[in-house]
């Protein structure tokens, strides 16, 4: 299926002041920048918005051309949001990061902005301008052969669905046994407290049709206000054939409930979904994150969980689960080209589906074309987009 573009439907939505998300984000103007092309009205809408927060995401609806003032708690259950922004980071309103079904693919490839072997082409990045990349956003695109939606990514986890980091998966039997070879550091979901763990044991035939039988996670326990592995933690269970999720408290030795800010590790079975997850970022309202996985014969040298063998501080290499989609799959940009810390665009045209669910749903073609104010302020990212029909082109 091919698309026709509604030109008459676009509003240009060019604002270049006070778009200010909610929960946080610097809430001062946005400074013009004139080397900005002003927005063709009857070819695309164009937006500047205010993403420099560090922790809140700036929430944008493609139809109205508005920010959604949100709470990351409203936005997770709302559908009124297509797109969100936190300086260069971007997510979509489905799959992990939203209720809604919205999904991406990319169509504008700009391989010429690469070399071979990956490269960025600093050349082309740094001559490249808006005006010279408009063309690529104008382009003609077929339907895409497959959409993305946004998935959890967290440091819980291996290099395949054979090596799953704390599991191992035999094909040829359909089993799954603990990969005790590993470990993680884990914060605790009141990010007060720290543990040394892994997996020691797991009974799962995936194929019997039985859930998981038995697992079993040891832990060193850091309590909070110590500064060394001073306490021990075991996590036992199992999970039914129909799917289910049991979370755990390391400080309390005991299960907890997987809401709030006690838990610190969940194991979940859902389908063909087995995973840990820990409570912070996308996973959990805690302040909870992970740092590994290491082998375990380097692991078990440590001393505690916040500095490295060597007493170096290693506090915030800690990383919570974030969610990634096809801007992270097929990145919008490159950094530090000839040796300047800095971000330049690539121009790369992406698709959007507004409802996977619906084959009437509205269908952007959008480009991210910028990233500072006039001022060379980061987090302040420019987005150009054009609305499609169903139909012919």
């Amino acid at each position: 299926m091919k698309y026709r573009r509604n030109f008459s439907a676009v509003i240009a939505a060019f604002s270049l002041a006070a778009l200010v998300g909610c929960g946080g984000s610097n809430s001062s103007s946005i400074t013009p920048d004139p080397s900005l092309p002003d927005p063709d009205e009857d070819r695309f809408s164009q937006i500047q918005l205010d993403a420099s927060s560090n922790t809140d995401y700036v929430y944008l609806n493609l139809e109205r051309g508005e920010v959604i003032d949100l709470s990351a708690a409203q936005a997770a259950m709302s559908q009124e949001w297509h797109i969100a922004f936190r300086r260069f980071a971007v997510q979509l309103n489905g799959g992990a990061s939203g209720s809604g079904e919205v999904a991406g693919a990319l169509v504008g490839l700009q391989e010429d902005f690469y070399s071979e072997d990956g490269e960025p082409n600093a050349s082309v990045f740094t001559n490249a301008t808006p005006d010279s990349e408009l063309a690529v956003l104008l382009a003609d695109y077929e339907n895409p052969d497959s959409w993305i939606k946004d998935k959890v990514v967290t440091l819980l986890t291996g290099p395949s669905a054979v090596d799953g980091g704390w599991y191992i998966y035999n094909p040829a039997g359909g089993t799954m046994s603990a990969n005790s070879g590993n470990g993680w550091l884990l914060r605790s979901g009141e990010g007060n407290s720290y543990a040394r763990m892994r997996a020691t044991e797991l009974t799962f035939n995936t194929r019997a049709g039985e859930g998981v039988e038995s697992f079993t996670f040891e832990f060193d326990v850091q309590s909070p206000g110590s500064n060394a592995f001073n306490d021990t933690a075991t996590f036992t269970g199992s999970l039914p054939a129909g799917g289910g999720e049991l979370c755990f408290d390391f400080n309390a030795n005991s299960l907890a409930a997987c809401t709030g800010s006690s838990w610190d590790l969940k194991i979940a079975f859902w389908g063909r979904d087995f995973y840990l997850r820990s409570n912070g970022g996308v996973s959990g309202a805690g302040n909870g994150a992970v740092f590994g996985s290491f082998p375990w014969s380097e692991l078990s040298l440590w001393s505690n969980a916040t500095h490295d063998p060597n007493g170096v501080l290693v506090t915030a290499r800690y990383q919570s689960d974030t969610t990634s989609g096809v801007f992270d799959q097929h990145s919008w940009y490159s950094y530090n080209l000839l040796g300047m810390h800095r971000l330049w665009p690539n121009y790369r045209t992406y698709m959007v589906d507004a409802d996977q669910g619906d084959e009437s749903s509205s269908r952007y073609l959008l480009q991210i074309i910028g990233y500072y104010d006039a001022t060379g302020a980061g987090g302040f990212p420019v987005i150009r987009w054009r609305t499609l029909e169903n139909g012919e082109i």
